[in-house]
């Protein structure tokens, strides 16, 4: 393993092995099991290195003056590859303020869901409800389209971030390209950075039109491989749980066989390591182990899709 890898496994484990705890999972410890179940099954933010070098960018974005072209960027990783964890980190990093005494408020930083129907009095539509502003069928597209320019002005937005723009493949090419120019428009009107993110066929999407495919440059969010950052992420994930026994994610055994589970994806390295500590909490194993993880019911998602495809074919799905 570590010579194929390319690093010191030796060296990452002695780092990675010696289990540090938050201060909240080690208060937790000797607390309630149902208490601990609901303090595993939050969402703790966890800085690898791919998601600060995307979120340095949005701060970029962010900080940037109002121009006639804004600088865009497409944020492209696989399903669960952790891409919305990300841009709502970087909008909790710049939250909501309200000023009562001057009656207004601020809204630096909105995300917002791609509508699973696009269209662009849809896309509207969605983004208004997202600002809590009342919609009427009669107002037409033009009508949306000037409440929104109105309230993103008013509320000082800095930053618009569409997220799951893949939903716009749900339409036929006219309406993609047409959706995909209003938000370039958008973005041009009020002079700020409008960021996208999507899977790899949001990449499709954009080429309809090479102007828009232009003024949204991709980051890519890889999968995750066996190297030091990849342990290092198993030690934090495993400073959050309040297991009393050490479980060392990191191990020569257990690292690899995460990775193999999960696709080397971070979002379901979570679901996955939430689970396994659910189970060793309520079986009183109260670490996770190999027999553990291979216990649960629980397929890649590489069998996921398998399993999916022979039952569209009407053959037996066996699990591998």
């Amino acid at each position: 393993m570590g010579g194929a890898v390319g690093y010191d496994i030796a060296e990452v484990l002695q780092l990675t092995q010696e289990r540090s705890l938050r201060d909240k999972a080690r208060t937790l410890l000797d607390a309630p099991v149902e208490e601990r179940l609901l303090y595993i099954r939050e969402d703790h933010w966890i800085g690898y290195p791919a998601a600060q070098m995307v979120l340095a960018k949005l701060e970029d974005l962010y900080a940037a003056p109002d121009v006639t072209r804004p600088e865009n960027v497409l944020i492209v990783g696989h399903t669960n590859s952790g891409k919305s964890s990300i841009v709502r980190e970087f909008a909790s990093r710049h939250p909501a303020q309200n000023d009562p005494h001057a009656g207004q408020a601020e809204l630096p930083v909105i995300v917002f869901d791609a509508p699973a129907v696009p269209t662009e009095e849809r896309l509207y539509t969605h983004l208004l409800n997202q600002l809590g502003a009342v919609t009427r069928p009669s107002e037409g597209v033009d009508g949306k389209l000037f409440r929104v320019r109105t309230l993103l002005r008013r509320l000082g937005t800095r930053v618009l971030v569409l997220d799951e723009v893949n939903n716009l493949l749900a339409a036929n090419p006219r309406i993609q390209q047409q959706v995909l120019t209003s938000i370039k428009e958008l973005g041009n009107d009020l002079g700020r950075p409008i960021v996208l993110t999507g899977t790899e066929v949001a990449l499709a999407a954009l080429r309809l039109d090479p102007q828009v495919q232009n003024r949204f440059p991709p980051v890519f969010l890889p999968r995750w491989v066996l190297n030091r950052d990849y342990l290092q992420l198993l030690a934090s994930l495993e400073s959050f749980l309040p297991l009393r026994k050490e479980s060392r994610l990191a191990s020569e055994v257990i690292a690899p066989l995460i990775l193999e589970m999960t696709d080397g994806l971070i979002g379901e390295m979570i679901l996955l390591v939430r689970r396994a500590a659910t189970e060793a909490i309520r079986t009183n194993v109260e670490c996770i182990t190999e027999k553990l993880l291979r216990s649960l019911d629980w397929h890649s998602p590489t069998e996921r899709n398998r399993l999916s495809a022979a039952l569209e074919l009407g053959a037996p799905a066996r699990p591998s």
